[in-house]
């Protein structure tokens, strides 16, 4: 399986890249960043820096500074300001291969043939939308999209209806429901089931690769930014463990739209296919399995 992550890490994106990189099913060719968790500068050195301790040479290509029409608003209150709550990664070991995302999403998708290549989307969805925008018959080229975004049912953690990654780009998200691309969304109806507590952050920690570790102290560092809480919700990794693990979701299609003023998911005109549900006994054990040696 062909793979571009489309990426703003990020706390939880760290630990769904973390995961990919380590499955030897999943190619990932490039990660492409976005603004969003924190600024584009942050996000693209960290997408280096999780690279460097994977100890994988990943093409990474910096992408959208700021949303379509929408000043940029970082979350640094849970990613810190680092974006990877403090925790320590090494240094990028290869500069950045472009400072244009969507051409390098055109040239892999042009380089392969069509309907060969998945998008993971961990942030928000302006690459994709200024794809869309600027080499739509490219673009559909992409065999499918999976995002983590939005919240159907569930209330938001940006509002009282609106998830992060929408929000902060709800023209991308928009253009994105009405492109006609096969695309599965996973929202805070699906990824707040899927949590980790502390003994899940010990058994990670005890499993001892590096990723598995990083991954640990990513979520405990989780904990350290929303004391009192029992778990956390694991949002990005289910983007690669549903790619994976299709069996262990819950996949519903259900017709949809984007309210631009509030950037919550409304009932709307575009049939997607939308994770409402999973297994999340099953979905931790292959995590951690995936993060292991």
């Amino acid at each position: 399986m062909t793979v571009i992550i489309d990426t703003d890490p990020g706390i939880d994106d760290a630990i769904a890249i973390l995961y990919a990189l380590r499955q030897s099913d999943l190619d990932v060719v490039a990660l492409t960043t976005v603004a969003g968790n924190i600024g584009l500068s942050v996000t693209t050195h960290n997408a280096g820096r999780i690279c460097a301790l994977a100890e994988m040479n990943v093409p990474v290509h910096a992408g959208a500074a700021a949303p379509l029409g929408k000043e940029v608003r970082p979350e640094t209150g849970i990613h810190g300001n680092d974006g990877l709550g403090g925790v320590a990664f090494p240094d990028p070991v290869h500069p950045v291969a472009s400072d244009d995302a969507v051409a390098a999403m055109i040239q892999i998708l042009t380089a392969h043939p069509p309907q060969s290549v998945d998008l993971f989307c961990l942030g928000p969805l302006t690459n994709l939308a200024i794809l869309l925008e600027q080499a739509p018959d490219t673009a559909k080229r992409i065999r499918r999209v999976i995002a983590m975004g939005g919240a159907v049912d569930e209330p938001g953690n940006v509002g009282p209806k609106s998830e992060f990654n929408i929000a902060h780009d709800p023209h991308a998200a928009a253009k994105v429901l009405a492109s006609g691309l096969s695309f599965t969304l996973i929202p805070l109806d699906a990824t707040r089931q899927f949590r980790a507590d502390k003994d899940y952050i010990n058994a990670l920690r005890d499993v001892g690769s590096a990723a598995s570790v990083a991954s640990g102290d990513l979520i405990a560092a989780y904990f350290a930014a929303t004391d009192g809480t029992e778990s956390r919700p694991l949002h990005d990794p289910c983007v690669p463990l549903l790619a994976k693990h299709r069996d262990m979701f819950r996949i519903d299609p259900r017709d949809l739209g984007v309210d631009i003023e509030t950037g919550a998911l409304v009932p709307g005109p575009h049939r997607i296919s939308v994770a409402m549900g999973l297994d999340a006994n099953r979905l931790r054990a292959a995590l951690l399995a995936g993060l292991s040696d």
